[in-house]
């Protein structure tokens, strides 16, 4: 059977399996879930300097076949209720810690907090794509010098890894991983949802509670497979450091794990696909895998990394 393990910074997965950040991670009780399920490792939800509520909704709608919309508004039970919990628990799989904050002073904080309580690996939320158009937490995914800025802080707060996860909503994604990189982050998280609207005709407004929101599904896959791929060949031509990448964006099966094993991602995170099959999922998507390499003859994921890439090296 091929072998499946991971390890990158800060994690040591048994499979390149890991639930995505948003999708039942805000607690404990869920995070015990997930763990005992076919997962390698868990993402939770984004955990900032105090507790919000969910926006009103609608805030997660399947618009139409393989295409979610949401806005959920980061929702989360704040950094002293999470660090508290992470103090009192034990996870059967590793976790990397999600946060988010106003500003890169909040950031450091509470990557802090979160190391204190155990955390050994952070993804930085760097963007939000249902903020309002000119907002903060919109600009920074987009701006490589508050990117720098951002992971500067956290760096030299903590001493754990810790990986920028980046926004799809940009022209060049290639800048903005190089910037994360060059400040100190260990890997890349990548993409976040993609900036989206849907109208109701019939109420004549959007359909979503916040108005504007995220994209996800299985209709991203091809963006995200995209944007990782102009990220793996930077990494590979030497203009950015090379790192580990942990992809995402509307996984579904063995294959599309397969897929962007094959255009460099270290390991992937699935989300949405847990509306439709729950925890089981990850068995499902596991067992496909692994019987993808084994009747193509891969031993491992290594020697099916980044392939893809190698028809790819003379595109500008």
């Amino acid at each position: 059977m091929a072998e499946l393990t991971v390890e990158v910074p800060g994690l040591a997965l048994s499979n390149p399996l890991m639930l995505a950040s948003g999708i039942q991670g805000g607690s404990a009780a869920a995070l015990h879930r997930v763990a005992a399920s076919r997962c390698g490792g868990l993402v939770s939800k984004s955990i900032g300097p105090e507790k919000r509520e969910i926006y009103p909704g609608p805030v997660c709608v399947e618009a139409m076949d393989s295409v979610v919309l949401n806005a959920m508004g980061l929702p989360n039970p704040g950094v002293e209720a999470f660090t508290n919990m992470m103090r009192e628990n034990e996870f059967s799989k590793p976790m990397l810690v999600s946060i988010f904050g106003p500003d890169a002073e909040s950031f450091a904080n509470i990557a802090t907090q979160m190391e204190d309580a155990g955390a050994t690996a952070l993804e930085l939320n760097l963007s939000c794509p249902h903020s309002k158009p000119g907002s903060r937490s919109l600009i920074v995914g987009q701006q490589p010098e508050l990117i720098k800025e951002y992971v500067s802080a956290v760096k030299q707060a903590v001493n754990i890894p810790i990986y920028a996860k980046l926004t799809p909503n940009t022209a060049q994604i290639a800048i903005e991983a190089g910037a994360a990189l060059e400040a100190g982050a260990d890997g890349i998280s990548m993409i976040n949802t993609v900036s989206a609207l849907e109208v109701d005709p019939y109420a004549g407004r959007p359909i979503i509670g916040n108005l504007l929101c995220g994209m996800s599904g299985p209709a991203i896959r091809p963006i995200a497979q995209r944007k990782l791929a102009e990220v793996a060949l930077a990494m590979r031509r030497g203009e950015i450091p090379e790192a580990p990448i942990l992809a995402m964006g509307g996984i579904t099966t063995g294959l599309d794990v397969a897929r962007f094993i094959m255009l460099g991602a270290s390991a992937v995170q699935i989300g949405s696909a847990l509306i439709y099959g729950d925890v089981a999922t990850f068995g499902q998507i596991e067992k496909e895998l692994g019987d993808f390499m084994d009747v193509s003859g891969y031993k491992d994921l290594e020697s099916m990394r980044g392939i893809a890439l190698d028809s790819m090296e003379g595109l500008n």
